[in-house]
């Protein structure tokens, strides 16, 4: 399968949904009160496990995406970063379902009753190692790699300018000058006039 060059609509779409979404997860999980057992989830942690589902959702959808709509590294880069950043991606993936995932159990193993959204009942996930206490973990490491990933996106748009950022930018309208257009004028001949010469 041949490799596009550019992101398409859908492939923004999905990274910049995902990202609003962790930018209100991740405030939200920090600032809610202490877990601990026996304790049952309020309002707060129901929407904070809603968004990790609806997050896990989108990144396994994104996933599939990438897959069946690959996109070649920037060619302007040398060997070693387009290495560094296709890693670099596959590993956001793997950290985010791994973060969502542990938080699901986490809610599990505690044996919260967790309606999607207050609406929709999610089914327990329960693994015999003791998965959930790695999702604190999971969080910072995933937090330390958005911002490694954000970093060289700056460095890229303010230091190389070498215009990577924009392949996950939205594609700016071409805009049509019509200002200092001059009109034409066309002169039509007839039809037998035109044969005649």
């Amino acid at each position: 399968m041949a490799k596009q060059l550019h992101y398409g609509a859908t492939a923004k779409v999905f990274h910049w949904l995902i990202v609003a979404l962790l930018i209100v997860q991740f405030p939200l999980g920090w600032f809610m009160p202490d877990i601990h057992r026996g304790m049952k989830p309020g309002d707060a942690m129901t929407f904070h496990i809603s968004f990790g589902i609806t997050i896990l959702a989108l990144i396994v959808v994104r996933f599939f995406w990438r897959i069946t709509h690959p996109v070649a590294p920037a060619s302007s880069l040398p060997a070693w970063q387009q290495l560094i950043s296709e890693a670099a991606h596959w590993l956001l993936y793997a950290l985010v379902v791994a973060t969502t995932m542990t938080g699901w159990i986490f809610a599990s193993e505690r044996g919260w009753s967790i309606l999607l959204f207050f609406a929709v009942p999610l089914p327990s996930l329960l693994v015999a190692n003791s998965l959930g206490k790695w999702h604190g973990t999971m969080e910072w490491v995933l937090l330390l790699t958005i911002g490694a990933h954000m970093a060289a996106a700056m460095a890229h748009t303010f230091i190389f300018r070498d215009r990577i950022m924009q392949r996950m930018l939205p594609e700016k309208p071409m805009a049509v000058r019509t200002k200092n257009l001059k009109p034409e004028v066309v002169t039509v001949k007839p039809a037998r006039e035109a044969r005649v010469s």
